[in-house]
């Protein structure tokens, strides 16, 4: 028996720093969007271990994946004596802030929980997960979620609308623990994020909105070393749209009121001989 499961990306609509914990990760506040970019998690039952594939040969298939780490997780979790093979086909870019790793992981869990038919709860789930990584709680829920402590404890919040988003990728990425280095205290702090939570709850989001209230506080840490970032981000505000960093980048999206907008505006950005995609929030 063969079980796929699609594993999203997400973007950041806020991403605010709270302080640093005495184990050196950072906790924060961040209001996280799945969208319709996928990776695709195929799981069966195979003799002997882990076994994993994937398309993308940049990536390790052996216990440094994360995936792998999934899946190694549920059997040590749920004593699983069975061997698993997992095929990996990925969509969306390393290294760009969308997540990509975290909702594989997720993904992997969500589809070996299946496989074995393993009876289980979601905090328990939650409890594998929050050891993955940071994001890879979100994505067990998915949709629109307020996510604080370093990402693990998820609120679910009201779907926005299915509005376009476009996102820009200059075709590199960004290491996530180089930029939380850099973060530096005091930080002034918008608090923008109860406004925008408002209007979530309220169904009053779009994309006037979240040119007023979207915040990303590693973007004043991430353009001063990754101009061609910086510069996606110009160009899209030139162009007339909301559009932020999404995570740690390297991938800045735009969020739009018509698909014809964000149409248009797809067609320039690809000048720039950037990866674009015209993605729509998910639940």
């Amino acid at each position: 028996m063969k079980i796929t499961f699609k594993a999203p990306a997400k973007i950041n609509l806020y991403l605010e720093i709270t302080g640093k914990r005495p184990d050196g990760y950072h906790n924060l506040e961040s209001i996280m969007q799945t969208v319709s970019l996928y990776d695709e998690i195929t799981v069966e039952d195979a003799p002997g271990g882990i076994n994993l594939e994937c398309d993308n040969k940049n990536l390790p298939s052996n216990s440094s994946n994360i995936v792998y780490k999934a899946a190694e997780a549920v059997r040590n979790r749920f004593n699983i004596q069975k061997g698993v093979k997992i095929t990996l086909k990925k969509e969306i870019p390393t290294g760009a802030g969308l997540g990509g790793g975290s909702s594989d992981a997720a993904a992997a869990i969500k589809a070996l929980v299946k496989l074995w038919n393993i009876k289980t709860q979601k905090t328990e789930l939650e409890q594998i997960a929050a050891k993955l990584g940071a994001d890879v709680a979100f994505f067990l829920t998915g949709g629109t979620a307020l996510c604080e402590g370093t990402g693990e404890i998820v609120t679910p919040l009201l779907s926005i609308r299915k509005m376009p988003v476009v996102l820009a990728n200059p075709g590199f990425g960004v290491l996530t623990a180089s930029i939380y280095k850099k973060v530096t205290f005091p930080l002034t702090n918008p608090r923008k994020i109860h406004t925008i939570k408002k209007l979530i709850c309220d169904g009053s989001f779009n994309e006037n909105y979240a040119l007023k209230y979207c915040f990303n506080r590693l973007e004043e840490f991430v353009f001063p070393d990754y101009s061609e970032i910086a510069k996606i981000k110009s160009v899209m505000a030139d162009l007339g749209c909301a559009s932020l960093m999404s995570g740690s980048g390297a991938t800045v999206f735009g969020i739009f009121g018509s698909e014809s907008q964000s149409e248009t505006i797809q067609s320039k950005l690809r000048e720039y001989q950037w990866n674009v995609w015209t993605v729509f929030p998910v639940d």
